[in-house]
């Protein structure tokens, strides 16, 4: 079995060794460091598959980590330890790479997660998996509920991205980080992780934009509620974690009547505004 090293880097010893207990008890193999150049030091010498970090260090904060870390190995997926009170870090976190955040005090149900997610995203970024069978056109998919075809989705995505235009780096990880969000509230949400029903995809491209929408076979839910607690002013994070982090790394977000198809937009130029409808 592939051995999977996963850094962790805190300030807090405490914390450093409650990861590397629940990273043991994953069957991962953790290494731990106490600031950002110790962690850096370790990149450089070892693979390291997955990094976990909090952002208020000493010497040299998450912020910066995440920036170096990135020059050093772009495929390391980051993950963020945060407060509840700490939505603005978060927010400045997955502008500049992080792909999730962990929120304190933690489960190892919640690290799980984020570590498979993450480790997804690794995959992706390597180009190890095939593209789905279920393609009926350049634009639309239609696959089965099925949780190890996610990371085909979103490298078929990332490429229709590329093809039609789209070349920043920052973009193209942010929209796989996204559409893995999507794809994943459909499956577990919107299906109930039910193989009799099938989650759409649709890609759509225009000179200004491109808009990506999931849509699953469930009931759907209220969204307006949800989306109006992601307004900017809010000062505690929320419990969908997947539309909060799709809000901040797309340009505009909005769903059908019934709450079961999300579309996201992304803009060529930054400087469009945000939406959320």
């Amino acid at each position: 079995m592939k051995q999977i090293t996963v850094l962790v880097v805190d300030d807090d010893r405490d914390v450093l060794s409650t990861l590397t207990e629940i990273l043991t008890e994953l069957r991962l193999s953790p290494v731990s460091a106490e600031n950002g150049r110790e962690a850096l030091d370790i990149i450089r010498t070892r693979k390291i598959d997955l990094m976990i970090t909090d952002l208020m260090m000493p010497q040299m904060n998450g912020f910066e980590l995440i920036q170096n870390a990135r020059r050093l190995n772009v495929n390391i997926p980051i993950a963020v330890i945060s407060g509840h009170g700490e939505v603005r870090n978060v927010v400045s976190a997955l502008t500049q790479g992080a792909y999730n955040f962990i929120t304190k005090p933690f489960t190892i149900r919640e690290i799980e997660n984020i570590v498979k997610r993450g480790l997804r995203l690794r995959e992706f970024s390597l180009g190890t998996h095939r593209l789905l069978e279920g393609v009926r056109n350049s634009t639309e998919m239609t696959l089965p509920n099925y949780p190890h075809l996610l990371p085909s989705v979103a490298l078929y995505v990332v490429r229709e991205c590329q093809w039609r235009g789209i070349e920043d780096e920052a973009a193209l990880s942010n929209i796989s980080i996204c559409v893995d969000e999507l794809l994943t509230n459909a499956l577990l949400h919107g299906n109930d992780l039910d193989e009799g029903r099938s989650i759409f995809v649709t890609l759509a491209f225009d000179q200004e934009k491109a808009m990506i929408s999931v849509e699953d076979q469930g009931q759907g839910f209220d969204h307006r509620k949800v989306l109006g607690e992601l307004v900017d002013n809010v000062d505690t994070l929320p419990e969908r974690r997947g539309l909060f982090i799709v809000h901040y790394l797309m340009d505009e977000v909005f769903f059908n009547d019934t709450g079961n198809k999300a579309t996201m937009v992304k803009y060529l130029e930054p400087e469009v505004k945000r939406v959320l409808q």
